[in-house]
């Protein structure tokens, strides 16, 4: 039957994309080391004071977003088969998408088009080809249609975010979420919602890279 024929695929897919976000989360840069001092045989001065620096400041809240310091509510959607969640403080609005997009030429692939949203143009984000790996990504098709048949908006309604349909609100703690690390190579990944295997997007940090790629 073609539904039970789709589980199989779906969890290879989240599971993919698990191990993807736990290695983005864990990606920092490898530690400088130090070259040894050389020994010093003559004892200092006794008068000579010495300084010892102090240790580096600990991160307040482990680099956990404002958002999160209490508990918070997120939107799920799904995305090529995949599940992200936003933080709902952080979301303008949900849209369907009915009556298209007004195309961008010269752009990147990973924007479909401009909408028209509370008298602004809002620029539409592929958001599959965005967040999965390119060898996945690679095999995406042309299907943006599908994959834009419900907008997230965020930063204000700047930027929409295409995905294929929208589905519950959750309720979060903070121990709910493996954050991602200081130093991770994606900062619109704010961390894994480890019981529902989805990410847990970032959105400031996310709208700050849409921008950075439109220049």
């Amino acid at each position: 039957m073609k539904t039970a024929a789709r589980h199989p695929q779906l969890l290879d897919q989240q599971l993919a994309l698990s191990a993807y976000l736990d290695v983005m989360l864990c990606d920092v840069a490898a530690p400088v080391q130090q070259a040894e001092a050389p020994a010093v045989n003559e004892a200092p001065p006794a008068d000579v004071a010495v300084s010892v620096p102090a240790p580096p400041a600990t991160p307040a809240a482990d680099g956990v977003p404002e958002w999160a310091a209490t508990r918070f509510q997120a939107l799920l959607f799904e995305v090529a088969g995949l599940t992200l969640a936003v933080p709902l403080v952080k979301l303008k609005g949900v849209v369907p998408n009915e009556g298209g997009l007004t195309p961008m030429p010269g752009h990147s692939p990973l924007f479909l088009g401009l909408l028209t949203y509370q008298g602004m143009q809002s620029r539409v984000v592929d958001t599959a080809r965005f967040i999965l790996p390119q060898d996945h990504a690679a095999q995406l098709g042309d299907a943006e249609a599908e994959r834009s048949a419900q907008l997230v908006m965020i930063d204000e309604g700047r930027w929409a975010l295409a995905c294929n349909s929208i589905g519950e609100v959750i309720e979060l703690e903070r121990d709910d979420v493996k954050w991602r690390s200081a130093n991770g190579k994606r900062p619109w990944l704010a961390g894994t919602v480890i019981e529902k295997m989805c990410a847990l997007l970032d959105v400031d940090a996310l709208a700050g890279e849409l921008e950075s790629g439109m220049a």
